[in-house]
């Protein structure tokens, strides 16, 4: 069962407060966040919890390094150009 753990909370090192662990399985569109090992390491099973309860595709996703700040700024910037209605 995916939401076992959804009620146990964890010092969120990115944003300085603590968190329970459902949002951080969910925080990244419906995937965990890329740090979440780190994070809940100590208190879960966490290596164990992923394996089980994401594809190999999924694991991927959940762990791709982040673009680069630019990237994703100029990204961001041609797709605001590509929708209808905007100049």
């Amino acid at each position: 069962m995916i939401e076992k753990y959804d009620k146990k909370e964890c010092y969120c090192r990115m944003l300085g407060h603590f968190l329970p662990f459902r949002y951080c399985r969910t925080m990244q569109n419906g995937l965990p966040c890329g740090k979440i090992l780190d994070c809940w390491f100590r208190i879960l099973p966490i290596q164990t919890f992923i394996e089980e309860n994401y594809s190999q595709e999924e694991r991927e996703m959940i762990f791709e390094p982040p673009k680069p700040k630019m990237v994703s700024l100029a990204e961001m910037i041609e797709r605001s150009k590509q929708q209808p209605g905007k100049k």
